[in-house]
């Protein structure tokens, strides 16, 4: 096994990569997958993936097939050992421990990222295995081998992959009829993304009076709702519905419908999360509710993750905080006793935000 530094694989590779459990994850990768079919044409390409985002592996065009393995974490290894020997792996989940099991099972000629090997010596080897991705200084300390540190572009970067970094397709399904047009997610893997209740209320209430919309043509997306809401954005998804007679769409449609409901929808607000990457690529108007500061520092690494389209434009919170960024984003939820990030990305803001790009316009199912 050696490091990759773009070695000739052949016309006919045996490609690998190691996905992530989560719905972001996936979709920040497309450029990636799209980017190695256009370089490797006669490849045998397969994605280790999630039975999360199984519904969009399936119609993957750039991918021979898809392993939904990534829940069963080192109990997959025995199930990977059929493609051992593999031309080219790519680690593009090296944060979980198990994709260094998941290599070593592999046993390919060349790997990218997190691998039980020493890390190389090539800029782009270092990168790969660079635990500061999201630090501003990140394009000065690579300067003349990324020209961005949108994550889109360094997955490609160190993988060798030219392509259109910030071009994202996803499959879609037709949604069912008499969805509402404007799509909210409020829930995120990490309490500090969060955006307070009642800043949510406020807005809401802001765009009927603005837009003429009734409550139930706003809809709530994301995964299906759980048993019991114990996680704090499952309880904030509960008290917005307690609060709003909102349409739940939540795990109502596939990820794939989803997508396609996205396209024709009018405006979708999210925080941090997964659904917001499927509104960019849908090519869906889209808010980023992002807590981060003019410099992009806050609960998310704003300049690392946010999509880079036109269609999406991402909020600024009038405070500065540099803890998240200096714990490189470990603690799950807000340390301080004022989560001010969050807090102080206003209603307003949002809504002059909303007005500025969309103008007066009627959105009424």
């Amino acid at each position: 096994m050696q490091r990759f530094c773009d070695q000739p694989l052949g016309d006919t590779p045996t490609i690998v990569v190691l996905g992530a459990a989560k719905l972001g994850n996936y979709v920040v990768l497309q450029p990636l997958l799209r980017g190695l079919r256009e370089k490797y044409r006669g490849a045998d390409l397969t994605y280790v993936g999630s039975r999360r985002t199984s519904e969009l592996e399936i119609g993957n065009p750039w991918i021979n097939r898809s392993l939904p393995l990534a829940e069963q974490a080192e109990d997959a290894t025995a199930q990977l050992r059929s493609l051992r020997g593999a031309d080219l792996v790519i680690n593009a989940d090296g944060h979980s421990p198990h994709t260094l099991s998941w290599v070593s099972a592999l046993a390919p000629r060349y790997v990218v990222g997190a691998a039980p090997i020493p890390a190389g010596d090539h800029p782009l080897q270092q990168l790969a295995l660079d635990p500061h991705w999201a630090r501003a200084d990140l394009v000065e300390r690579y300067s003349g081998w990324i020209h961005s540190n949108s994550i889109r572009e360094l997955h490609c970067r160190v993988a060798w992959v030219n392509t259109e970094f910030e071009r994202v397709e996803l499959p879609q399904a037709a949604p069912p009829a008499g969805l509402p047009p404007v799509l909210i997610a409020v829930n995120g893997e990490r309490p500090a993304k969060l955006w307070p209740l009642q800043h949510w209320l406020t807005l809401l209430e802001h765009l009927q009076t603005d837009w003429g919309l009734a409550p139930q043509a706003i809809g709530l997306i994301g995964g299906p709702p759980p048993a019991t809401a114990e996680r704090a954005g499952d309880q904030l998804e509960l008290q917005l519905l307690t609060h709003l007679p909102l349409r739940d769409l939540r795990g109502q449609l596939t990820l794939p419908e989803l997508v396609g409901a996205l396209q024709h929808s009018q405006l979708c607000l999210a925080v941090d999360s997964g659904p917001l990457h499927l509104a960019a690529a849908a090519g869906c108007p889209t808010l980023a509710i992002f807590g981060t500061d003019h410099g992009g520092v806050g609960a998310s690494p704003r300049d690392l993750w946010a999509p880079r389209s036109r269609n999406v434009w991402v909020s600024q919170s009038t405070a500065s905080c540099s803890l998240c960024l200096e714990q490189q984003y470990a603690p799950a939820s807000c340390e301080l006793p004022e989560h001010s990030c969050m807090n102080q990305v206003t209603p307003e803001s949002l809504r002059s935000a909303l007005q500025n790009h969309l103008g007066e316009r009627s959105m009424a199912a």
